[in-house]
């Protein structure tokens, strides 16, 4: 599984449904704010790919209606 490290949090891939992952947004207290939960392995890969990039998830939808916000 694929780890991205930002400032004051990490995203951390995790398995989920056979080859569906999912990804925790942990602070780095150690607190989850939030799992993005793709509905397809496109999504997946799609969330993966802007990760590399670099991008920030605050303001990212988790899948479920919840907006992240890292503090």
């Amino acid at each position: 599984m694929r780890k991205w490290k930002r400032e004051g949090y990490e995203v951390i891939e995790r398995p989920f449904d056979y080859d569906l992952h999912q990804f925790d947004v942990v602070l780095d207290s150690g607190e989850i704010v939030g799992t993005i939960t793709p509905a397809t392995l496109d999504d997946m890969e799609a969330i993966a790919a802007v990760l590399d990039l670099g991008e920030d998830v605050n303001g990212w939808e988790d899948g479920m209606g919840n907006t992240i916000y890292v503090r």
